[in-house]
């Protein structure tokens, strides 16, 4: 009966880890750094690494056993020990509450979106700053959440949902998509634009 109840606790404590998330590296010593490996096994090659004092590491997903986690490094994901990440104490991304820079391509495009504003930006255009004037956070069992901006001449709704995104150019993983359903405005057509977000630090 012991190990039916564990085995019954244990989907719900997994369920219960909500990512992307920010991480601090803990417990590495002061002249080591945290290698970041090809793949969840200490005896694949490194392709980077974190000092031992970095903060706001972006987790993308753990391994199958839970004791690796994905990070970015550089135009690649790679993977670190989980036991030597602290998670932040913060909202989980869907609630809205902490900033995330999106981007995406066709052409390139940046969406920065803190609890209040969000810009627009392109190669070309620094995007005015658009007023959110209607939120709607996710859940834990539903983790999609939406943003509807505003400004003078331009705007449109945000979807973001928690899954895995590719943005196409590089081997980076992501945690967030996105859906950018930008509305008709003087001189300018509708337009869906899809891409990938992280949480920002």
């Amino acid at each position: 009966m012991r190990w039916l109840a564990l085995g019954l606790i244990w989907p719900s404590f997994a369920a219960a880890q909500v990512l992307p998330a920010l991480y601090d590296v803990a417990g590495v010593a002061g002249d080591d750094v945290l290698n970041i490996r090809a793949m969840p096994d200490a005896t694949t090659a490194t392709l980077g690494n974190l000092p031992p004092d970095a903060k706001a590491v972006e987790v993308v997903a753990l391994s199958t056993d839970g004791k690796w986690a994905q990070v970015n490094a550089g135009e690649a994901a790679g993977w670190v020990a989980l036991r030597y990440l602290r998670r932040q104490d913060r909202p989980d991304w869907f609630a809205l509450q902490s900033s995330l820079v999106c981007s995406g391509t066709e052409p390139f495009w940046t969406l920065y979106l803190d609890p209040k504003s969000a810009h627009i930006n392109t190669p070309d255009e620094e995007g005015p700053e658009l007023d959110l004037i209607a939120v709607w956070p996710g859940t834990p069992q539903n983790q999609t959440s939406a943003v509807q901006y505003a400004s003078e001449d331009a705007n449109g709704i945000a979807v973001l949902r928690g899954q895995a995104c590719s943005d196409g150019m590089s081997d980076q993983s992501f945690g967030i998509a996105l859906d950018l359903f930008q509305v008709a405005s003087p001189g300018h057509a509708p337009q869906t634009r899809h891409g990938c977000c992280n949480l920002a630090p």
